[in-house]
């Protein structure tokens, strides 16, 4: 379900659990805000039966920026005002390609890892499955660092459409899953004895 949000609106969500500002999340980025925005193609329209090794991306990307916030309380609010922005990079990629075969997997994207938030739209110029590649699993969206807020946790996440933005759509909300630092992934492996040794820094 994709929900419009025009200028003046806005949608607030609330996860039923705390987001935290972990520093286990792959590159700080802490909840993901999926949306409806696109690479900009220079091949045709695109249909299932595309071939993405084939179709080119031309380095540019529609989106329509719409502005987050996010609260513990769901009264109280920190708004990214100069960015990031919903709606916009990264858009979503729902499923894995099989560049050797040419052809969509069925295993799904993980909706739960950002993409490298230092990557622009003018780094997915070339072929489709080249930038399926650099999203390294991801399934996309939007990707939001709480540091910045202030916040060492949140619940509530508010999409508004601003006065200088078209508006836009909003499809999905994540919490970003962290990454086990390497004496984590130690503990797994040696069993009983290493997880509490680890204990304090490993999360199942």
């Amino acid at each position: 379900m994709i929900c419009t949000i025009n200028i003046g609106q806005s949608i607030v969500v609330a996860f039923d659990h705390k987001v935290m500002d972990d520093p286990l999340n792959p590159y700080g980025i802490d909840f993901l805000v999926f949306g409806n925005s696109f690479f900009i193609g220079s091949g045709g329209s695109v249909s299932d039966a595309t071939n993405m090794n084939t179709f080119n991306i031309s380095g540019s990307i529609f989106a329509e920026n719409l502005k987050v916030s996010v609260s513990q309380d769901g009264s109280n609010w920190y708004t990214y005002n100069n960015g990031p922005y919903a709606d916009a990079m990264f858009p979503t990629n729902a499923y894995l390609w099989d560049s050797v075969n040419a052809c969509w997997t069925d295993t799904e994207s993980d909706f739960t890892k950002p993409v490298n938030p230092s990557l622009t739209s003018a780094s997915f110029a070339g072929t489709a499955a080249n930038a399926i590649a650099l999203y390294d699993g991801s399934g996309g969206g939007t990707g939001f660092d709480l540091a910045e807020s202030g916040f060492s946790w949140i619940q509530y996440i508010k999409v508004e459409g601003v006065s200088g933005f078209a508006g836009g759509e909003i499809d999905a909300f994540a919490d970003v899953a962290p990454v086990p630092e390497p004496s984590c992934l130690l503990a797994f492996v040696t069993g009983a004895i290493g997880l509490i040794r680890f204990g304090a820094k490993c999360r199942r």
